[in-house]
C-alpha cells in the first residue's frame, strides 16, 4: 500500500479525532495571529484619534521667531496664488531632508507673519482700548471666504495719505464695532531727520475694506491662528471693554505697517497627517520627530540674513500615550492569554491522546512487525505535521482576512509554532504500554510527580513574591514587548492551585467511599472510588476549569475596575454634575441658572485676574486669583471623585493670623502653608496668608499658578460684583442633564462650554483604546467558556473506553442501564465541583496580586491608578453563566456517554 493510501486509511479510521486536533490548531492559530493584528489595528486607530484630538496649535510642528521675513516674500498681492519665496523654499528643503516615515507624516510647510500691538483710534462707545495686529498669510484664501466688501489692496505711496485696507473676521469686526468703509487712525513712528532728537509720529488712516468668514471653522488652521477668527475681549464694568483683534492685510502693505507695531512675530509650521500614522511606523516616527524638534533649523530673514528656530509639538507626547495604552493592552491580553494558552495546549494533548487511542491497534501491529519506537514516533510526528500545517495556515489566513492591517512577520510567529504542536504531542505522548490499564498508573504517586508538583508550587510562590515586590515598571515596556514575569504568574498560580486541588479533593471522597462501602447501593461507593483512583482525565479538566473560571472572573474585575476608573476620572476632570465655562456671567444669569429645573445648587468661580504677590523674602510671583464660595463648592462636589479637599475649603472659611486674607495656593507656586504674602489687588495692598496647598489639577483654572480666596473674604476687602466664568452645578438625583444644558445655553445667550461626567465616560469608553480593551476582555471570556465546554466533553470521550468496559462488566452482573448516567456523573461531578470552587476563589484573589502591576490609568484618563473595584452583579452574572456552561457540558457528556450498545461494548472489551 502506498504512503498516501496508508495515511488516508488511518485518517478514515480516526477521522473525528483527527478533525478535532486540526480544528484546535486552526482556531488557536487564528486567534494567536489575530491577537497582534487586532492590537495593531486598535493602536493605529488610537494613534490617529489621539493626535486628531489635539488642538491644531498642539498638533502641528511649529516654531516662532521675532525676525522680519525676507522683503521679497511680501512682494505679491493678496489674491496672488504663487507661493514661491525664500521662506517657502527653506521650509520645503527642511521637509525634503527628513527621513521616512516622518517626511510623509508632515505636510507642506506654512508661515504667517504678524505685526503685533498697534493702538487704534478714535474709540467707539463702550470700548476703552482697541489694539490691532496685522497678519500676512500668502495662502490665506485657502481658508477664508469674503462675505462682505473687497480684499485689501496695496498700501499708499506715503504715510498719512490714503488709508491702508484691512480685512477682519465677522466676529472681530463686531467686537471692534468697525463697519465696512469706516476709517480709523494708527500712530506710525518714522525715523527723524538728522539732528532731530526723536522719531516723527504720523497718523495713518486704516479702513476696513471687507469681512471674511472661515471656510471650515473646525480646520486646525484656526486653532493655530485663533486670533484671526475672533478678537480677545477684556470686559470691565467700570471702564468698558479692551479689544485685541488681528486683521489680514495685503502682503505688500505689511512692510508699510511695520512702523506702526511694537514688533513682528513669524510662525512657521508643518501640519501633521494623522492618516499616515500606523502601528508599524509610529515608534520610528516619534523618535524621528523628537530628534527633529531638538535640532535648530535655519530660516531666512531680513535682519539678520539667517536665523535659527527650534520647532515644537505635542504630537510626540500623544503618540507616546497611545503607545503606552497599546503596550498595556498587549500586556493585559498576554497575561490573560497565558492561562488559556496552557489550557489549549492541555486540550490539544487530550485530543492527541484520543487520536492515539484510536490508532492503538495499528501502532501495536506495526511494533509487532519490527518497527522501532523511534520509527513509530517519527511516523506519528509526520502525521501531526500533515494535520497541523494546513490547519495553522488556514487559521493564519482567516486572521489576515478578518483583521486587515499591514503585514508584519511577527504576526506569523504563533501560527508557525501552533503548526508543530500536533507533531510534538503525538511523538511525545506515544507509549508502547498504552494498551495497559491507565486508571491504575495515573494515581501512582511517584517521585517525578511529587518533584514536578513541588517545582510548580515553588515557582508560583517565587513569581508572586517577585511580582508584588517589583510590580510593572510603568512606561518601561515598548510596544510589542511583554513582561514575562507578569504574563507567566497567573498560569503558575493556576497550576499550583490545580496541584492543591488534585491532592486535597480525594480526601473527602475517600471518606465518602468508606461510608458508602457499608451502605446500600453500588453507585455511590463505586463512583467515589473511581473518582479517587482515576479523577477524570487528571490535570487537563482541572486546569481548564480552574483557569477558565479564574480568567473569566479576573476579566470581570478588570472590566469593573476600568469602568469605575473611567467614571472617577471623568468626575475629577469635570468637577461637578455639570460644568459651565464661558464669558463672565452676570449675577442675574447665575440666579437664573440656579432656578433651572433639575439644578440643586451652583458654585460660581470668578477669575479676578492676574495679580502680583510678594512674599516675606520680597520675592514676587504673578498669580491667577480666583474667588468662590467654599461652602457652595463643598456642597456641589459632595461624594464626587477628585473633589477639592474639604479640609482646605473649611480652612478657607476660617480666620488667618493677624486678620490676613486666607488663601489656598497651588503647588506650582512653591509656597509653604502659613506663608505671609502681600497681594496687589485693584490698586491696594492686601495682606494674605496661605492656609493650605491645593491639588495640582483643579477644575476651575487652566493656569498652574493660582490662588483661591473666599468670595465673602475678598468682598470684605473691597466691595465688588462677582461675575464668574466657571459654574459648577449639582443636579438633583435622577435629573437628566440634557434639558439643563439646553436651558443654560438659552440663559447664556452665547457660546459656552458645558461638560458632564457622562459625556467624558462615553467618550473614553467609545475611544479606540477603550473599545479595544473591553472587546479583548469579552473575547477572552467567550473563548474560555467554549474551551472549558470542549474540555469537559473531550474528557468524557477520552474516558469512554475504560468507562464502557466497566459498564459492560457491570451489565453482565445485572447493573441496570438507567443507573449509567449516575455513574458517569460521579466521573465528572466531583472534579468539576472542586475545580469550580477553586477557580472562583482564584478568580477573586488573582486581581489582588496582579492588578497592582497593570497600568490602567493610561485607559481611564486619570492621573492616578484606579483602585480595585468589584461589580457584584457583573461578577455574579459571569459566575452563573460559566457554571451554566459547565453544567450543560456535563449533562451533554453524560447523555452522549449513555448511547452505548451492550454488544459494541463487549466487542471492544474482547479486543
Amino acid at each position: 500500500m502506498s504512503l498516501y493510501g496508508l495515511l488516508r486509511r488511518e485518517f478514515r479510521h480516526s477521522r473525528w479525532p483527527s478533525v478535532l486536533v486540526a480544528s484546535i490548531v486552526l482556531v488557536v492559530s487564528a486567534l494567536l495571529c489575530a491577537w497582534p493584528r487586532a492590537v495593531d489595528s486598535m493602536y493605529t486607530a488610537d494613534l490617529q484619534e489621539s493626535v486628531s484630538e489635539l488642538a491644531g496649535s498642539q498638533q502641528a510642528v511649529r516654531a516662532f521667531s521675532t525676525s522680519f521675513p525676507p522683503l521679497e516674500d511680501f512682494d505679491r498681492a493678496f489674491d496672488e496664488t504663487d507661493v514661491d519665496g525664500r521662506t517657502e523654499d527653506a521650509l520645503a528643503t527642511i521637509r525634503e531632508d527628513l527621513a521616512e516615515p516622518l517626511g510623509s507624516v508632515l505636510g507642506n510647510g506654512r508661515w504667517l507673519a504678524t505685526g503685533v500691538n498697534s493702538s487704534i483710534g478714535p474709540l467707539p462707545e463702550g470700548i476703552r482700548e482697541l489694539v490691532l495686529n496685522y497678519a500676512v498669510d500668502v495662502q490665506a484664501l485657502e481658508h477664508i471666504e469674503l462675505v462682505e466688501g473687497t480684499l485689501p489692496g496695496p498700501p499708499p505711496e506715503e504715510y498719512g495719505e490714503d488709508p491702508v485696507e484691512i480685512l477682519l473676521s465677522r466676529d472681530s469686526a463686531a467686537s471692534a464695532k468697525w463697519p465696512i468703509g469706516e476709517e480709523r487712525d494708527v500712530a506710525v513712528f518714522l525715523p527723524g531727520q538728522p539732528g532731530d532728537e526723536g522719531n516723527e509720529v504720523r497718523s495713518q488712516p486704516i479702513v476696513l475694506s471687507g469681512i471674511y468668514a472661515p471656510k471650515d471653522a473646525d480646520s486646525p488652521y484656526w486653532s493655530l491662528n485663533n486670533t484671526l477668527l475672533s478678537a480677545a475681549e477684556d470686559f470691565n464694568p467700570d471702564t468698558g471693554t479692551a479689544v485685541n483683534a488681528t486683521a489680514f492685510v495685503s502682503p505688500r502693505a505689511f512692510p508699510f505697517l511695520s512702523r506702526a507695531v511694537d514688533h513682528v512675530q513669524t510662525s512657521y509650521w508643518y501640519p501633521v497627517s494623522t492618516d499616515s500614522l500606523t502601528a508599524s511606523t509610529a515608534p520610528k516616527t516619534a523618535a524621528q520627530l523628537r530628534e527633529f524638534l531638538g535640532t535648530p533649523q535655519t530660516m531666512p530673514a531680513t535682519f539678520p540674513a539667517a536665523l535659527t528656530v527650534v520647532f515644537g509639538s505635542e504630537t510626540p507626547d500623544a503618540i507616546a500615550e497611545a503607545t503606552q495604552r497599546a503596550a498595556s493592552t498587549n500586556q493585559i491580553l498576554a497575561l490573560l492569554a497565558s492561562g488559556p494558552l496552557g489550557v489549549c495546549l492541555a486540550t490539544a494533548a487530550l485530543a492527541v491522546r484520543l487520536l492515539l487511542e484510536r490508532r492503538r491497534g495499528a501502532l501495536a501491529l506495526a511494533s509487532a512487525r519490527g518497527a522501532s519506537d523511534w520509527q513509530l514516533r517519527g511516523a506519528l510526528a509526520l502525521d501531526g505535521l500533515l494535520l497541523g500545517i494546513p490547519a495553522a495556515a488556514l487559521g493564519a489566513l482567516a486572521a489576515f482576512l478578518l483583521v486587515p492591517v499591514p503585514f508584519s512577520p511577527a504576526h506569523l510567529l504563533w501560527p508557525v509554532l501552533a503548526a508543530f504542536v500536533p507533531a510534538v504531542l503525538m511523538a511525545v505522548q506515544h507509549r508502547p504500554e498504552a494498551s495497559l490499564r491507565q486508571d491504575l498508573g495515573v494515581s501512582a504517586r511517584n517521585r517525578w510527580r511529587v518533584s514536578a508538583e513541588v517545582a510548580v508550587v515553588v515557582l508560583a510562590g517565587m513569581a508572586t513574591v517577585l511580582l508584588t515586590q517589583r510590580g510593572l515598571a510603568q512606561g518601561a515596556l515598548e510596544y510589542g514587548e511583554v513582561d514575562p514575569l507578569l504574563s507567566a504568574t497567573p498560569l503558575l498560580i493556576a497550576l499550583a492551585v490545580c496541584v492543591l486541588v488534585l491532592r486535597l479533593y480525594p480526601v473527602p471522597l475517600e471518606w465518602f467511599a468508606r461510608v458508602r462501602r457499608r451502605g446500600p447501593g453500588l453507585v455511590g461507593f463505586l463512583g467515589a472510588s473511581r473518582a479517587v483512583r482515576s479523577p477524570g482525565a487528571g490535570l487537563v479538566p482541572v486546569l481548564a476549569l480552574i483557569v477558565g473560571l479564574a480568567v473569566v472572573l479576573f476579566s470581570g474585575v478588570l472590566l469593573s475596575t476600568f469602568r469605575e476608573g473611567v467614571t472617577d476620572a471623568a468626575q475629577a476632570d469635570v468637577g461637578a454634575d455639570l460644568r459651565v465655562q464661558g464669558p463672565p456671567f452676570s449675577v442675574e444669569q447665575v440666579e437664573e441658572i440656579r432656578s433651572v429645573e433639575g439644578v440643586a445648587s451652583v458654585a460660581a468661580v470668578t477669575d479676578l485676574g492676574t495679580l502680583r504677590a510678594e512674599t516675606g523674602g520680597r520675592q514676587t510671583k504673578d498669580v491667577n486669583l480666583l474667588a468662590a464660595d467654599p461652602g457652595a463648592v463643598l456642597s456641589v462636589q459632595e461624594d464626587l471623585a477628585g473633589a477639592f479637599p474639604p479640609a482646605l475649603l473649611d480652612a478657607l472659611e476660617g480666620d488667618a493670623s493677624d486678620g490676613a486674607l486666607p488663601v489656598i495656593a497651588s503647588p506650582a507656586l512653591e509656597l509653604a502653608e502659613g506663608t505671609a504674602i502681600e497681594l496687589r489687588y485693584r490698586g491696594t495692598s492686601v495682606d494674605a496668608e496661605v492656609v493650605g496647598i491645593g491639588p495640582e489639577d483643579v477644575v476651575f483654572s487652566a493656569s498652574s499658578v493660582w490662588m483661591l480666596v473666599g468670595e465673602q473674604a475678598i468682598g470684605s476687602v473691597q466691595e465688588r460684583t462677582f461675575e464668574p466664568s466657571v459654574l459648577l452645578a449639582d443636579l438633583h438625583d435622577g435629573a437628566a442633564s440634557g434639558p439643563v444644558i439646553d436651558a443654560v445655553a438659552d440663559i447664556a445667550g452665547g457660546p459656552v462650554l458645558q461638560q458632564t461626567p457622562e459625556q467624558q465616560v462615553e467618550q473614553t469608553l467609545e475611544s479606540a483604546s477603550g473599545r479595544g480593551l473591553q472587546l479583548g476582555l469579552w473575547a477572552v471570556i467567550g473563548a474560555m467558556a467554549v474551551l472549558c465546554s470542549l474540555t469537559i466533553v473531550m474528557t468524557s470521550v477520552v474516558n469512554a473506553p475504560a468507562r464502557n468496559r466497566l459498564i459492560a462488566l457491570l451489565r453482565t452482573l445485572g447493573f441496570p442501564p438507567r443507573r449509567d448516567g449516575a455513574l458517569m456523573l460521579w466521573e465528572l461531578g466531583p472534579i468539576t465541583g472542586a475545580a469550580v470552587l477553586a477557580g472562583t476563589a482564584l478568580g477573586l484573589v488573582l486581581p489582588l496580586v496582579i492588578l497592582g502591576a497593570i497600568d490602567l490609568s493610561a485607559f481611564t484618563g486619570g492621573a492616578a491608578e484606579p483602585p480595585l473595584a468589584l461589580n457584584p452583579l457583573l461578577l455574579l452574572g459571569l459566575l452563573v453563566g460559566f457554571v451554566v456552561v459547565v453544567l450543560v457540558s456535563v449533562a451533554g457528556a453524560v447523555a452522549a456517554g449513555r448511547r452505548q450498545r451492550l454488544a459494541a461494548v463487549l466487542r471492544m472489551t474482547d479486543t
